[in-house]
């Protein structure tokens, strides 16, 4: 402290007068005998010396006080022809000369810099008030002088201001200021700007650097200025701390406002006339007041004439007084700049200060702009407001030289009132982006999810916004940045829930997955090619929910036209199956709602010529409608209350002229259809009835319930029931007779289902079920039996001979929750099926096969013939199957030993195969001549590949050579030797002057074929390389290797390899889509993959999953699909995803069973359900 040395001499004196006086007089005073004079002259002072002492001394302590709280003198004399007045600008500390009116407020912050216990003191005050209250003003020309003008002199570091980036002006100002030991001060004005232009990391960075710059400097104290509107803003969090112990300032008294009109003017020389100064004091109000009556007094220096003159009454009305010199000055610049006529709304001056104004809190505040962000027009008008005061720029920054301007000039008030919201959300925006800019503009701070969306939509209807209000460069910046950001985390985060899609066994739940991933977070190549994966693994081809409750009962009608189905929710509804659009469609909504009588509906079904619907319901109620005007044409009650019958006890006999119903009482009831009256009885044993199924020919009528036994009465006459077979252990919920009257299937709850011989109840096959069953269907040619159960699974099996004694199985999955009805349309493709979970679903089971299963052992190799009509597949197991497309029945089984190479010839009329043995054979097609044997190689054959003209096969094989065979007599042309170990790959160019091979040695070799010559080698790979192929047009060689890598070269030799990675495992076979755009791959990975030869460095698009190893694969000749060979027996089909998703979603939109479940979004990384 200043005061510190010349105090601490003071109170040393004070202590050492007190004990020198205490000891001279207490000597002086007890001496016996002869005093000396000097002691007799203390004893006789003593006492008021004493007193004079600590008068003395005590003043002086007095007189330090009053100097270190008086604000000193002006340091010197204004400078003439300076205009004493600032305008809208704040006082410096070079204008302490003409500062007044604030001296107690000076005073008060004097002393708050001179605390009692310096060592804890928190060393940050702030000067808190409302706009235009003068808290620069105060700091810079009162306290900043009062300490730097004493004779002990503090030093100042240079005044700052936020900014933008609040943390680099501290720091700046800090590294650059004196380091001369003295106390030290530094003025952060405007801490508003915190948060107006700063994000609240910036907030939080520059309250932390605050707080190690006055650790690390002891002597430093830290004074800053706040808008007292903002001071909520600072109360929480980390900004607390410097707004702790304001020193709160507020609008001038009168006396005060006196001194600053008056003594300003005195200082420079110029007088005002009588009676003015009160005038112009009695004209201030508002929190306006100071910057309006600077920027009046400022005009009437400069008009009046500087040093010398008077201001009088006529110069002070001219000017407008003090509400109006400002808003003058700004119609005067606007004017000029506009021409005669200006219009007060929406123009380029108004247009172009827009632009230095922003919103927070409801409040407009200025928005600084660097002044390259103007247009040139915009510039120039900027240059006017400069030059009028009413502008400020430094270093290239534009800003409002007092907001005042916005609020006093009408036309810019009314522009900003009018554009308000615009403005706070141009100003919200752009604190995002500047804290991104603060943060290094990392990703972490870059907008995301619905704050992105929120921005990109505010973004795009900024377009053709109103002048002033444009968007700055950083926040096009920002939201672009997190656009592309955000593309490719969605795109990444799709792309890994397409791999898992892939993985899943039920494709109905992986098409939900798959077309969220698609629409939620991006239409990858990734992701549309797991929907696409999805929907060809799917038999679903129709769905239909919002019933409200469990779908009860489905039946199509016997044209197959028409499916109806009933639900919980008591009604009724009949689609029309829609024509073209492939089958199993449905129309979008139904062709009748009906409502039907009574409690629930629980079955439903059409008369055999379709013209009646009848319906059951749990209320025991029965009603019929007309199927051509859907008018009800009869009810009925077909037992007492509460004996409804179970699951489907409700059909017709196969002439239609009767119907049976089924109840609780263990009464099987027939009526005559067209009114619904009782046409007899079949007494049942009792319990309830679940089920009844007449036999085809009408001759017989089946029925179970409760006790598990199947029993089959005539359907006319007396006779009495009679057990078929042995009962199920539990409960028979369905029953339904072969469409020849042979069989008769029972399902059961005790989870089986059991095939009977109709003519002597003896059990033929039964199958297992996961749950008890629920409903049973005999497709319309007898071959499968469809089963669902009380799980959520319907289960097809196939009862052809050849299919084994459990019949193939095929599963349909998706629901999810119990199957209450199935019913298969007459063409015997299309089966509809109803669930608890209240949705209705429509199969097409005569799909062709995308898994072709026969192979007993790893299939090594697949060949689509040139036609597109035949798919040959090779073997472990010693045989070549051969699939017809399109609908991949059973194939043809070739005997043609354990194969490892396998390619048609160019007219398909022939298949080439090399065998393990070391033998070729050229099989021909549909029973041609003799194959044609070719043997040469002394060890297994890998690779086959035909010439372009058909003309020549040449092999690859384990001894390590290659041979080339006249493909018509298999002569030996030609054995080509420069392999060092196993030729692996064989491929012929397209135009047939060159064959490419490789093998275990790393190496690709090119030959002449007629020749023999070597034409290049070509190296690169880092381990085996499994297989070679040619691009269509002859100007690529793509190479597959077991280092994992596929390579596409330039065959001249031209520039180094293109290298794509991706593959886990090594690479088995590559191939290249027929017009050369794609190039697939699969591995032992187990995946299949295309890549873009024009976009190398683009990852791979996985097509699909095996579950083992992939060993081969190839094109259909259209392009449209891949086949691949796989360690797991099986061969399998894709189909590769159009770009445009738009086709995809159309299709997969009718095709989702339900949305994914929470639990499955979670496990799948999709965002939240919307």
């Amino acid at each position: 402290m200043q005061r510190r040395p010349l105090a601490l001499v003071l109170d040393v004196l004070l202590m050492l007068v007190g004990a020198l006086l205490g000891i001279a007089t207490n000597y002086a005073t007890n001496v016996e005998g002869e005093v000396p004079l000097p002691l007799r002259l203390l004893r006789q002072w003593s006492i008021p010396l004493v007193g004079i002492g600590l008068l003395a001394l005590v003043g002086g302590q007095l007189w330090l006080r009053w100097l270190e709280r008086r604000p000193p003198a002006p340091a010197a004399r204004w400078t003439a022809g300076q205009p004493p007045y600032p305008g809208l600008e704040a006082f410096g500390e070079e204008d302490a000369a003409v500062f007044f009116g604030r001296e107690r407020e000076t005073a008060e912050l004097v002393a708050r810099l001179h605390p009692a216990a310096p060592a804890r003191a928190h060393r940050c005050v702030t000067v808190v008030g409302p706009s235009g209250s003068g808290k620069s003003s105060l700091v810079r020309a009162g306290l900043l002088p009062a300490l730097t003008g004493r004779r002990t002199r503090w030093s100042a570091y240079p005044a700052i201001t936020p900014g933008t980036d609040p943390v680099g002006a501290l720091r700046a100002a800090v590294d650059g200021g004196p380091r001369d030991g003295r106390p030290r001060v530094l003025v952060v004005d405007q801490l508003e700007e915190l948060l107006t232009l700063s994000g609240a990391g910036e907030r939080t960075a520059f309250a932390e650097a605050v707080r190690e710059v006055l650790e690390r400097d002891p002597r430093l104290w830290l004074v800053g200025t706040l808008r007292s509107d903002f001071l909520t803003g600072f109360l929480e969090g980390h900004l607390a701390s410097l707004v702790r112990d304001p020193v709160v300032i507020g609008t001038l008294p009168r006396e005060a406002l006196h001194e600053v009109v008056a003594r300003p003017g005195a200082a420079a020389g110029v007088e005002f006339e009588a009676g003015l100064v009160p005038r112009i004091v009695d004209d201030c109000g508002g929190g306006d007041a100071l910057p309006l009556l600077a920027y009046t007094l400022q005009e009437l220096y400069r008009r009046a004439g500087g040093p010398g003159s008077v201001i009088g009454h006529a110069l002070y009305r001219e000017v407008g007084g003090v509400a109006g010199a400002l808003v003058g000055q700004a119609d005067r610049i606007r004017a000029e700049l506009l021409g005669p006529g200006a219009p007060h709304g929406d123009d380029p001056v108004v247009g172009t200060l827009l632009r230095l104004v922003t919103v927070r809190g409801g409040e407009p505040v200025r928005r600084r702009v660097a002044r390259a962000e103007l247009a040139p027009a915009e510039r120039e008008i900027a240059d006017a407001f400069v030059a009028g005061r009413l502008l400020t720029s430094d270093a290239g920054v534009l800003d409002l030289a007092h907001e005042a301007l916005l609020r006093r000039w009408p036309p810019l008030h009314a522009a900003v009132e009018a554009h308000v919201e615009r403005l706070r959300q141009r100003g919200a925006w752009e604190r995002w982006a500047q804290e991104w800019e603060f943060a290094g503009r990392g990703e972490a701070f870059l907008l995301t999810g619905e704050r992105l969306a929120d921005a990109r939509s505010w973004l795009a209807g900024q377009t053709g916004a109103p002048s002033g209000l444009e968007v700055s460069p950083l926040v096009v910046e920002y939201v672009d940045r997190s656009a592309r950001a955000d593309g490719a985390a969605r795109a990444g985060t799709a792309d890994a829930v397409a791999a898992r899609v892939l993985e899943s066994r039920e494709p109905e739940t992986a098409i939900g997955i798959a077309r969220a991933a698609v629409t939620e977070w991006a239409p990858t190549p990734g992701a549309l090619q797991a929907l696409r994966t999805a929907l060809d693994g799917s038999l679903l081809r129709s769905v239909r929910g919002g019933f409200g409750a469990a779908v009860t009962g489905a039946a199509w009608s016997p044209d197959g036209t028409r499916l109806a189905a009933c639900s919980g929710d008591g009604r009724l509804r009949v689609w029309e199956a829609a024509a073209g659009a492939g089958v199993g469609a449905l129309a979008g909504e139904p062709s009748a709602v009906l409502d039907v009588p009574g409690d629930r509906p629980r079955a439903v079904v059409w008369s055999p010529d379709g013209t009646l619907l009848v319906c059951v319901t749990r209320g025991a109620r029965l009603s019929s409608w007309e199927t051509a005007s859907w008018r009800r044409s009869a009810t009925a009650r077909h037992g007492a209350d509460g004996d409804g019958g179970g699951h489907g006890a409700l059909a017709f006999s196969p002439d239609g002229r009767r119907l049976v119903t089924a109840a609780g009482d263990g009464v099987l009831r027939l009526w005559d259809p067209a009114a619904l009256t009782p046409a007899g009885t079949r007494p049942a044993p009792p319990g309830m009835v679940w089920s009844a199924a007449w036999s085809p020919d009408g001759g017989r009528l089946a029925a179970a319930g409760e006790d598990g036994v199947v029993r089959i009465w005539p359907s006319a006459g007396p006779g009495g029931p009679v057990p078929a077979g042995t009962a199920h252990r539990s409960r028979v919920t369905a029953l339904c007779w072969s469409p020849d009257g042979t069989l008769l299937a029972s399902g059961s709850t005790d989870r089986t289902v059991v095939l009977r011989d109709a003519a002597t109840g003896a059990a033929v096959r039964t199958f297992e079920s996961m749950d008890g069953i629920n409903c049973l269907a005999f497709s319309p040619d007898g071959n499968r039996l469809a089963a669902g159960d009380q799980h959520r699974n319907v289960r097809v099996w196939d009862l052809r001979p050849d299919t084994g004694p459990e019949g193939a199985a095929l599963w349909l999955t998706g629901h999810r929750e119990a199957l209450y009805a199935l019913s298969w349309a007459p063409d015997g493709r299309r089966l509809a099926t109803a669930s608890h979970d209240g949705t209705l679903a429509v199969w097409d089971t005569g799909a062709p096969p995308t898994v072709l299963r026969g192979h007993a052992e790893s299939v090594w190799q697949t060949s689509w013939s040139p036609d597109g009509t035949r798919l040959a597949s090779a073997s472990e197991d010693g045989t070549v199957r051969v699939w017809r497309a399109p609908g991949f029945g059973p194939p043809e089984v070739l005997p043609l030993g354990q194969c490892a190479g396998l390619a048609w010839s160019p007219d398909g009329t022939r298949l080439g195969v090399g065998r393990r043995d070391g033998t070729v054979a050229l099989w021909p097609r549909d029973g041609g001549p003799s194959a044609v044997e070719l043997d040469g190689h002394g060890a297994e054959v890998s690779a086959l590949c035909w010439s372009p003209d058909g003309t020549r096969v040449a092999t690859a094989a384990r001894d390590g050579l290659v041979r080339v065979w006249d493909a018509a007599g298999g002569a030996p042309l030609r054995v080509l030797r420069g392999h060092r170990d196993w030729v692996t790959g064989a491929d012929w160019s397209p135009d047939g002057t060159r064959l490419a091979t490789c093998g275990t040695d790393r190496g690709v070799i090119l030959w002449d074929p007629d020749t023999g010559e070597r034409l290049a080698t070509l190296e690169g790979h880092a381990d085996q390389v499994w297989e070679v192929a040619w691009s269509p047009d002859g100007r690529r060689l793509a190479t597959g290797s077991r280092d994992r890598t596929l390579r596409l070269w330039d065959p001249a030799g031209c520039g180094r390899p293109v290298v794509l990675t991706g593959h886990e495992d090594r690479v088995q076979d590559i191939a290249w889509s027929p017009d050369g755009t794609r190039l697939a791959s699969v591995s032992r990975d187990r995946t299949v993959r295309l890549w873009d030869p024009a976009a190398p460095t683009a990852p791979a698009v996985v097509v699909g999953l095996h579950a083992d190893w992939v060993n081969g694969l190839c094109w259909s000749p259209d392009g449209t699909r891949l086949a691949t060979a796989s360690r797991d027996r099986t061969v399998r089909l894709w189909t590769p995803a159009d770009p445009d998703p738009a086709p995809l979603l159309r299709l997969s939109a009718a095709r989702v069973l339900h949305p994914p479940t929470p639990e499955e979004r979670l496990a799948h990384r999709l965002p939240p359900p919307p």
